[in-house]
């Protein structure tokens, strides 16, 4: 399978995306993975080897995730948020080559706090 540059991840199950990661992590130069439960959101960008192994420490067994809903109606903005914050990763790394490893948004509680 032909694999461009850069990969945005926005699947459901964290078993899904460690699979999708396992078999694309070095075929790709920047990966974005979107993760949200409720009105809570986390953005992670790999495209350096520091935050490739910080990526792989994020992953974790399917038995593990929290359970809920991301695709409720009643959050769809909280997935057009994580959706802006994916594009803007992605164009910080075109004008510069960096972008955050690890960003989290909770709406609820007016927080964001970021990973360097």
């Amino acid at each position: 399978m032909e694999v461009g540059t850069v990969v945005f991840c926005c699947v459901d199950r964290i078993s899904t995306r460690e699979s999708i990661w396992r078999s694309l992590q070095d075929r790709c130069d920047f990966w974005c993975d979107g993760r949200m439960l409720g009105e809570t959101l986390r953005i992670l960008t790999s495209s350096d080897p520091k935050s490739r192994q910080h990526y792989n420490g994020t992953l974790f067994k399917q038995s593990e995730a929290q359970s809920g809903q991301c695709t409720s109606r009643s959050t769809i903005y909280t997935a057009n948020i994580a959706g802006g914050l994916m594009l803007h990763q992605f164009s910080r790394w075109v004008r510069s080559g960096n972008a955050e490893m690890d960003l989290t948004l909770n709406l609820l509680a007016s927080e964001i706090s970021l990973c360097i």
